[in-house]
């Protein structure tokens, strides 16, 4: 009677109220099914021997059911064999002597065993024991790794992250052998309780910057945070802005550049994307290819980026503005064709440009969102159809099919999906300025954008550098990429340090 009065008494607490360890296995395994509320992938097993017993608690499926048998419980039979169970030292000097392959600790908070079970630790009760020993052993099914889809090119590392934040940090590791290479961790989300890892440098990071992140990411308040694009919205400066301030990558070797550079990287467990800072908007015309290959080769690669960019952001309004209200700049025979294609069209060349705009968006969007095995043939069909359904119903003149078509090949050119999106909103606004005022409303859409930008900041760092404020010591590696060779290094002759 008085076991039993053991077993179903209430687990005992703390003087804060905090449920503490129970010296009998059977309560703590039924305090953990209590509090999970009856989990159904629940496993739990008690083995007894001699005077003793002890159990093993884990969630099927976040562990290595093999290893467990091969390498926690002969250890634990082989320990209670060569001792006398009933002794206390046996359970005061448990972590000391026993010797399980596996990273091992204890704690006495049941909070702590419930928050360790649910990402993947199995838990150790020993009978008359006050602490539970946590076996770290997470193993579940991940993704392999593969090439990026988001960021391809053509020469350079195919490996690309995954949603396994531990696979990733290998990643980078594997990359960085500094010593100083640091990875700090936090808890992002009072319900997903998802783990967030920063990663930087020590000595070469920016501690401004550094220290902002590791503020903001503490102080954040929010109930679920599933994917770094959460994140990115939660910690960014405040204020509104249509840019990215942080960049979005899948490529380890992008991040481990970054982060020889002075800059952090923040990744979080389930995505394979990780979020590079302090940004500027020089690196988003920027990619790891561009080290890979010469520098010429790699400059004018540069320069069509930067040209394409210009294009997917102001070609349908510069296209409204000249046939609106600037004629005498265009070229008399373009002019001339131009006004016999718009000859009879019951649109002027804003409204144009606006359905068609619209129209190409929403097959983009359709062929994202579709099967990838039809996707990408109904948004180039449907374009194809459309454009030519639509100029020979006479709704609209062929120059515009090809001003929006190259808009949109222009769009696709940026290495990076956030900057060319920017650009893909702002081009609307733009095309509305330039049918109000001609070429003088993009240069007023234009200063406004540009006055924002240098405005902008990036955990605290400026968002339009090294132009804004400016540095001719780094402007070797901006619009244009100098070669190596170019940089100065430090040399070492004779024990003296020169630069």
């Amino acid at each position: 009677m008085r076991k039993n009065r053991s077993t179903n008494a209430p687990p005992p607490n703390h003087t804060d109220g905090s449920v503490v360890i129970s010296k009998d296995v059977k309560q703590n395994i039924n305090q953990i099914k209590q509090s999970l509320g009856e989990p159904f992938d629940f496993i739990s097993k008690i083995y007894s021997f001699k005077h003793t017993a002890f159990a093993l608690c884990y969630i099927d499926g976040l562990i290595s059911t093999e290893d467990i048998e091969l390498n926690v419980i002969p250890p634990m039979m082989d320990w209670f064999k060569e001792n006398d169970s009933s002794r206390d030292y046996v359970i005061k000097d448990f972590k000391q002597h026993i010797q399980i392959p596996k990273k091992l600790k204890t704690t006495t908070e049941f909070s702590e065993v419930l928050q360790a079970l649910l990402r993947g630790h199995v838990i150790l009760f020993v009978q008359k024991g006050t602490e539970a020993f946590l076996v770290s052993d997470q193993r579940w099914e991940t993704r392999g790794i593969e090439e990026p889809s988001s960021q391809t090119m053509v020469r350079g590392p195919r490996e690309g992250f995954v949603e396994t934040l531990s696979i990733n940090s290998t990643l980078i590791r594997r990359r960085i052998t500094n010593p100083n290479l640091r990875f700090k961790s936090f808890i992002v989300g009072e319900v997903t309780q998802t783990t967030v890892i920063v990663t930087y440098i020590e000595g070469l990071v920016n501690e401004e910057a550094l220290n902002i992140a590791f503020q903001r990411i503490t102080d954040c308040q929010t109930q679920k945070v599933f994917e770094t694009g959460m994140l990115e919205e939660l910690i960014e400066d405040k204020g509104y802005t249509p840019f990215p301030t942080l960049v979005d990558t899948e490529r380890p070797d992008v991040v481990s550049s970054a982060l020889t550079e002075g800059k952090l990287a923040i990744m979080m467990e389930g995505t394979p994307f990780a979020l590079i800072g302090p940004a500027t908007l020089i690196s988003y015309f920027q990619t790891a290819e561009d080290y890979y290959n010469r520098f010429d080769l790699a400059t004018f690669l540069r320069l069509i980026r930067f040209i394409a960019f210009w294009i997917a952001f102001a070609l349908p309004a510069t296209f409204v503005a000249l046939t609106t209200f600037h004629q005498e700049l265009i070229p008399t025979d373009l002019l001339i064709s131009l006004a016999a294609q718009r000859e009879g069209l019951p649109f002027p060349a804003l409204v144009e440009a606006l359905i068609m705009e619209t129209v190409f968006e929403i097959l983009r969007e359709a062929g994202i969102r579709m099967p990838r095995p039809i996707g990408p043939a109904v948004s180039i069909v449907g374009a194809i159809v459309i454009g030519e359904a639509a100029v020979s119903a006479g709704l609209v003149s062929p120059a515009i099919v090809i001003v929006v078509s190259l808009t949109a090949i222009s769009s696709f050119a940026n290495p990076y999906y956030s900057i060319a999106g920017s650009a893909r909103m702002l081009r609307f606004i733009l095309m509305l300025f330039a049918a109000s005022a001609g070429i003088f409303g993009i240069f007023i859409f234009t200063m406004i954008i540009c006055i924002h930008l240098v405005s902008l900041k990036s955990l605290g760092q400026p968002y339009m550098a090294p132009f804004a404020p400016f540095s001719i010591k780094k402007q070797k590696d901006t619009i244009l990429r100098f070669p190596l060779w170019w940089s100065k290094r430090k040399q070492r002759r004779n024990g003296e340090v020169l630069k």
